[in-house]
């Protein structure tokens, strides 16, 4: 072997004699050999493959279902995670014990990850919070679509009679036999009216992406101020709505893949 013709080629030499195996991500095996350090394939031919390391995230129920009924089997499982917001399959889990618990690798998995409704986003980004009458007015007519109760022609009314009374001085609400609201207000003519709102609305819209509408219910919020009405909504039980919405879909998802479900996190 030729000596090396200065200190880097020697230190170059020394760090590959002292690591001179080399794994591949395929599974194959190289030895840099010592004479040249030529490279020369090592693989034992009867070595298996290493498993599947993957981790995939997908939009909707469907497609964890697709992709969790392509590669599972007798090992694979769902888990459930509502803080998270995950529906996961576990495709290569460990085995059960009438197979001897051996463990396995457990890298391959589909996650769906919980994403809300265009729908839900919109309502919720307005709720909990007070809006002066006429912006108020102009997101109920964008949105009336999602309403069952009141009917949608009795909503618009009502928007536009909030919007028809902007800058009136308004009394106190009266709440009606019937659950509504009624407002009295005088404008600067002295001329005196009722605005009658109801106190509930009623909206058919997903909780989560690719999901089926469900009923959900919204409490109107009202508040006379010197500068008009304010109106605002509060989820009525929403959360829990949101909980039994997720359990049934991590329960359809077991049954669409005859799969066992566990409700937790790793």
């Amino acid at each position: 072997m030729t000596p090396p013709r200065n200190a880097l080629d020697a230190g170059i030499a020394a760090a590959r004699l002292a690591d001179p195996v080399i794994k591949h991500d395929d599974g194959r095996t190289h030895i840099l050999a010592p004479d040249g350090f030529h490279l020369q394939e090592v693989t034992d031919p009867n070595e298996l493959r290493g498993p599947i390391k993957q981790q995939l995230t997908v939009d909707d129920r469907a497609s964890l279902t697709n992709y969790a009924n392509r590669f599972s089997d007798k090992r694979s499982i769902i888990v459930a995670d509502y803080d998270a917001g995950t529906i996961s399959a576990h495709l290569d889990w460990h085995t059960d014990n009438e197979n001897g618990l051996d463990r396995q690798h457990a890298c391959h998995i589909a996650t769906q990850k919980l994403r809300n409704s265009e729908e839900y986003d919109r309502w919720n980004a307005i709720e909990g919070e007070m809006h002066m009458q006429a912006a108020f007015a102009e997101f109920i007519e964008e949105n009336v679509a999602d309403v069952v109760d009141p009917d949608q022609s009795t909503l618009l009314e009502i928007c536009r009679d909030l919007e028809a009374t902007q800058g009136v001085s308004f009394k106190s609400g009266v709440r009606l036999e019937s659950g509504d609201r009624t407002f009295q207000y005088q404008d600067e003519t002295n001329v005196k009216g009722e605005l009658v709102v109801p106190t509930e609305i009623k909206m058919s819209i997903p909780l989560y992406n690719g999901e089926e509408p469900i009923e959900i219910r919204a409490k109107f919020r009202f508040r006379v101020s010197p500068q008009g009405l304010a109106l605002g909504i509060r989820w009525h039980r929403v959360e829990y709505l949101r909980q039994a919405t997720f359990r049934e879909m991590a329960t359809l998802a077991a049954d669409d893949t005859k799969l066992p479900v566990f409700f937790g996190r790793k």
